[in-house]
């Protein structure tokens, strides 16, 4: 596991993973900072939201675009998941671009995304969830990915890396990194929850602490965990030990502020 990441605080601030800039891979796991919304969402928002409270087609819309300005692109060129919390992974072609922006969205829910289409900026959102990217070092195909709970316990990461194969990718030329989420200090979970992942795997209790009549759960390391399982080198799994709770000036968060408030962003692309 490689923890060291980079805070890149310009006019739109992300954190970028130093394994990832040592093979040239543009990726970034974007803030809070640096939007056009306001109220509840203030200010770099990525959702339109799914509370009381909407946040406009239009500021999101703006907000993607200086996002993808990052990357010297537009908003017509990212390809948005669909996320429904499921373990979907979906081929990202060319003609998914602007996807969820300036086209329809997918029809089914798709919390996960692969291509080998070259400036196709995949996006996946968070707000305590995991966001993980990853890329094989020759630099041919890349994936990002939305793992919530639901979709760590069934193997989201790991569908990632077997769709990522089936492109040409080698297990032992992928690289990873893990975004901001919650912690396990801060993401406490019921006996459900923990019994699921026991079912699936004996091997997940590590991942959990008991706290009086429910668990603390570590999604970041049951992710890490996941990919290493599923052929990844230790020593290739980058990890931002961040909290998205505990950082309310930097980041959204779910368990935090309730579902009225804004979501952020990773993208990446070839």
């Amino acid at each position: 596991m490689n923890n060291d990441f980079v805070f890149v605080n310009g006019k739109i601030p992300y954190y970028q993973s130093r394994l990832f800039n040592e093979y040239g891979v543009p990726h970034a796991f974007f803030t809070r900072i640096g939007g056009v919304s306001g109220g509840v969402f203030e200010s770099l928002n990525f959702a339109i939201g799914a509370g009381d409270i909407k946040d406009t087609a239009e500021n999101v819309a703006q907000n993607h675009e200086l996002a993808a300005s990052v990357f010297g692109l537009h908003k017509e060129d990212i390809c948005r998941s669909y996320q429904t919390h499921t373990a979907c992974v979906e081929q990202a072609y060319a003609a998914d671009r602007g996807r969820g922006l300036t086209k329809p969205p997918y029809s089914h829910g798709v919390d996960g995304m692969v291509t080998t289409e070259k400036k196709l900026l995949l996006s996946v959102r968070s707000a305590d969830c995991v966001p993980v990217l990853l890329c094989d070092k020759s630099k041919s195909v890349c994936a990002a990915v939305h793992a919530g709970w639901r979709g760590t316990v069934a193997g989201i990461t790991k569908n990632a890396v077997e769709l990522m194969v089936k492109n040409g990718a080698r297990r032992e030329d992928i690289i990873a990194a893990i975004g901001p989420c919650i912690c396990g200090d801060c993401y406490e979970v019921g006996y459900e929850t923990q019994g699921e992942f026991i079912n699936t795997n004996p091997e997940y209790s590590v991942f959990f602490r008991p706290n009086r009549e429910k668990y603390m759960l570590d999604l970041n390391r049951a992710n890490e965990f996941i990919l290493i399982s599923a052929g990844i080198k230790p020593e290739n799994v980058s990890v931002l030990n961040i909290c998205t709770k505990c950082n309310e000036e930097h980041f959204y968060s779910h368990r935090r502020d309730g579902i009225n408030r804004g979501t952020m962003s990773a993208l990446i692309h070839i």
